[in-house]
């Protein structure tokens, strides 16, 4: 009898906003399943608020879930939060907060729409406002619905749009 090694992932917390960034992690965690890659994206829905409240309630959720031994832990934010004043946090307090937490921070910018927006075909040099944003994606998607769902993104997008992006 032979035993079989079985790969063990590793395990990255991640702490969103909303249900659309939740969908946007399990769209991500379908094309690292699709490329091989051994990790599991532990995901935790905030429900928005200022950055320092999102801070806190992600420092609560990765001690809640210590278990699961995660080797990263990301706060995925919106840029355009910081320009609405909530808690009165800047996008450098809250890096310079969540360091000390060992939180990695992650912006979206200007929001998760302004990330949808370019990975459409010839938009990822472009950069939208807050402000302008979810015109534009409509523009462009007119069937885009806010939250996003995984599946809707898993047909729009491959892991090209997002290398393109990111480039």
């Amino acid at each position: 009898m032979t035993t079989k090694n079985i790969q063990q992932r590793t395990h990255i917390f991640i702490a969103v906003e909303g249900e659309g960034d939740q969908s946007t992690i399990k769209w991500i965690q379908y094309l690292c399943d699709q490329q091989g890659l051994h990790v599991h994206l532990d995901c935790s829905v905030l429900g928005g608020g200022g950055y320092k409240t999102m801070l806190r309630r992600t420092e609560r959720e990765k001690k809640r879930r210590e278990r699961n031994k995660a080797k990263f832990s990301i706060l995925l934010v919106d840029d355009d939060r910081a320009q609405r004043g909530d808690d009165g946090w800047s996008i450098s307090q809250l890096r310079q907060e969540a360091t000390k937490q060992k939180i990695n921070v992650c912006v979206q910018n200007p929001n998760q729409e302004g990330l949808l927006f370019r990975m459409l075909p010839r938009n990822e040099g472009l950069q939208p406002t807050a402000d302008n944003v979810q015109k534009q994606l409509r523009r462009e998607w007119p069937d885009y619905r806010k939250p996003i769902d995984a599946r809707e993104l898993q047909s729009k997008f491959s892991l090209n749009d997002l290398l393109r992006v990111a480039q």
